[in-house]
């Protein structure tokens, strides 16, 4: 079975991810390849290229995971590396795939991250956008984990047509988390406007993330009923 990463690029000018390649694997060969149309506005943003892939129209193949996008994993020598893999639910087996995916090879010199594609089964998505809630401040103290998270369409964002808020209903009011990621809400809305019965709920909470600029981090597993 053919597995995919999506390699996302998030502005430093304007926070905004953009969907700019695309990592798969075929149980032999690991390919990389750019991806239209949101490459040609991530460069219009700043963007070059990811290091070791310099040429966007090339596509990169490697009967191993390829040595720039390793070097994001967490060093096998450190003296945490279980305690690492642990935290993220792995086990000591686990993948270079499966250690990508779970970490999202951040750095934080960059502004690089993989992301699992978009599947209508089941997907796992980071909470984007905290900044921009005010509501942000009373979530810290009121979100737990496995709690549940609604949608809430926002036709009214200027920024993206295809906005969609996570919604978190704690005594009778609800709270303004975040935003489903760009990448995602596209797809997201088609399921959603389809009437299309879902659960997603809090896989994970750090509130002091180092990889990005928001209040909170979360990660949200999300199931459908597409039958």
């Amino acid at each position: 079975m053919k597995k995919e990463l999506w390699l996302i690029w998030k502005s430093p000018k304007t926070r905004r991810g953009y969907k700019i390649g695309v990592l798969s694997y075929d149980q032999k060969y690991y390919s990389f390849q750019y991806v239209d149309p949101e490459l040609n506005e991530a460069r219009n943003d700043g963007f070059r290229f990811f290091p070791g892939f310099d040429d966007v129209k090339k596509i990169y193949t490697s009967e191993r995971l390829f040595t720039n996008i390793k070097t994001r994993l967490p060093n096998s020598k450190r003296r945490d590396y279980l305690e690492i893999l642990n935290s993220y639910n792995l086990t000591r087996n686990a993948t270079e795939l499966e250690i990508l995916e779970a970490t999202r090879g951040r750095l934080i010199t960059d502004n690089y991250e993989f992301v699992p594609s978009f599947h209508k089964d089941k997907i796992e998505l980071d909470v984007v956008g905290t900044r921009h809630c005010s509501d942000i401040k009373l979530c810290r103290n009121l979100i737990h984990m496995n709690d549940r998270l609604l949608f809430e369409m926002d036709d009214k964002n200027p920024y993206d047509e295809h906005a969609i808020k996570f919604i978190l209903h704690k005594d009778g009011k609800n709270y303004h988390v975040g935003y489903v990621p760009r990448y995602y809400a596209k797809e997201l809305t088609d399921l959603l406007k389809s009437n299309v019965k879902y659960s997603a709920l809090v896989a994970s909470l750090n509130f002091e993330s180092q990889f990005n600029d928001e209040y909170i981090t979360v990660t949200v597993k999300l199931i459908f009923d597409t039958n």
